[in-house]
């Protein structure tokens, strides 16, 4: 491993670059014209975008024609390919597991140099490479050896996992000032078999759909298939131990490191005991709920998110999951029809964690609604959005769920899926007596442009000796660089 903490050796005194290179570089797409890509690229080296609805970049009518789209077609994941001819890679944080590992031998088997850093000792265990980078100092001084990195390694990419975590927050910023390219992954929009790979954000940072459309000739009828994902929760339980373990166990080695999760096993193994536990119960619970729902009556649904989940800390106006739920089941007792149902899920990330029913039932009661609300635990959501009248979120991927199924949808938060073409704008108060659901056609074609331009099939915790299979879906020439 390679050391670079205060004691190193290694200067931490070097100028800031501005680079010359565009922020946003389309040489492995179908090119737009000159003027829209300049307004995409501008777009892209904000610091952070206004958070605004989605709307698609058109040019004004021409010759007495529609709107011109001047978003770049592209044939396949915008930032696959480009990640696919990165020659200098830098990879971050990734998610417990070897799937960084994996990713970085297909980097290597395409003639890249790929440079690891390690922040903590559950990043070590995962990262059997003799020369990754050592981080052991604070946050405050992590943007200078991230120059010094950058500059050193002559690195054209940048790969992390979770954009929120406090050192990925630094490194999209710094990418940002010196022009570098920033791949962010994070959990699939759809899943299981996907993980989101998008360029400079994901979530509401996203703007992957603002500049990329699909060619043509895949427009109308491609497919992506997932992954195959086996064992699932053996093996998330699995790496999650190994990594906390070995977290606890270097913490004194890397001791300004801050981590943006509960640390202690302890913690979560209680909840993984509890969720093993509560299954069977919560299933008979469940049972009796959806027996309850009377499908003759319109019903609406609630699907929760968890507090810590950044979707909710930094791309919502809520401080938690239970003011959303307030706010919304007022609207519902003032303005939703007497026979109208309220069914609300819990997340299943809350198994076995202090749940919100009861805090939601004594809300309900409150609020005289008790009788139409339906709180349920574990049941699958298609059953739930197959007759359903509406769904109420905060940006839950359910949205897309619900968009797959034409269902009329609302949203309370910043969405990579707020688009007027699949999501109800009108006020909470109204959609309740009047949901609007979106065009079939277009909600089609929305939720398989997003899936072909944001995702990659994987199953991300299995073992580091499974094949990416990530070759078939972009044109990779002999010499292992992207075909331009």
């Amino acid at each position: 491993m390679v050391d670079i903490s205060k004691n190193s050796g290694v200067p931490t005194e070097l100028p800031l670059l501005q680079s010359t290179l565009p922020i946003l570089p389309i040489d492995t797409c179908k090119h737009g014209s000159g003027s829209g890509r300049q307004a995409r690229e501008t777009a892209f080296s904000r610091n952070r975008t206004p958070k605004v609805r989605l709307h698609l970049i058109e040019s004004p009518p021409q010759d007495g024609h529609g709107p011109v789209d001047e978003r770049i077609a592209c044939d396949c994941n915008p930032a696959l390919a480009q990640l696919a001819g990165v020659e200098s890679l830098l990879m971050l944080q990734g998610p417990i597991g070897p799937l960084f590992h994996r990713i970085a031998k297909w980097k290597r088997s395409l003639g890249c140099r790929v440079t690891r850093v390690v922040f903590n000792g559950g990043d070590k265990y995962f990262c059997p490479d003799s020369e990754a980078v050592e981080f052991c100092d604070t946050l405050r001084e992590w943007p200078t050896h991230l120059r010094c990195l950058i500059l050193l390694h002559k690195i054209d990419g940048v790969l992390l996992f979770g954009q929120s975590r406090p050192v990925h927050q630094e490194a999209i910023r710094i990418c940002r000032l010196m022009g570098i390219r920033v791949f962010v992954m994070e959990e699939g929009y759809i899943r299981p078999g996907f993980m989101t790979l998008e360029l400079g954000g994901v979530n509401a940072e996203s703007k992957t759909l603002i500049n990329y459309r699909l060619a043509q000739n895949l427009a109308g009828t491609s497919t992506l298939a997932p992954a195959r994902v086996r064992h699932h929760r053996l093996r998330v339980t699995g790496h999650a131990m190994l990594y906390y373990l070995f977290l606890k166990l270097g913490a004194r080695y890397y001791a300004g490191y801050v981590h943006h999760r509960h640390t202690s096993i302890f913690h979560y193994a209680r909840y993984w005991v509890g969720a093993a536990l509560h299954y069977p119960l919560t299933w008979w619970q469940d049972h009796k709920a959806l027996a309850s729902l009377d499908e003759r009556r319109p019903y609406f649904l609630l699907p929760l998110q968890i507090d810590s989940d950044a979707q909710v800390v930094f791309h919502s106006r809520f401080l938690g999951v239970l003011p959303f739920v307030e706010e919304v089941m007022k609207s519902f007792a003032l303005h939703a029809s007497p026979d109208t149902q309220l069914v609300i899920k819990q997340h299943p990330l809350a198994r076995g964690h202090l749940g919100m029913r009861a805090s939601i039932i004594s809300m309900a009661e409150r609020y005289g609604i008790r009788d139409r609300v339906i709180f349920v635990y574990s049941c699958k959501i298609y059953q739930l959005l197959a007759k359903v009248s509406g769904v109420v979120t905060i940006n839950s991927t359910v949205g897309l769920q619900a968009i797959a199924h034409c269902a009329a949808l609302k949203v309370m938060g910043d969405a990579v899926y707020d688009h007027p073409d699949v999501v109800d704008s009108q006020p909470l108060d109204t959609f309740w007596s009047a949901p609007r659901k979106p065009d079939p056609a277009k909600a089609a074609r929305f939720h398989r442009e997003l899936k072909l331009l944001t995702q990659v099939p994987v199953a991300i915790y299995d073992p580091s000796s499974v094949d990416l299979g990530w070759q078939k879906l972009v044109p990779i020439t002999s010499a292992g660089r992207h075909d331009y």
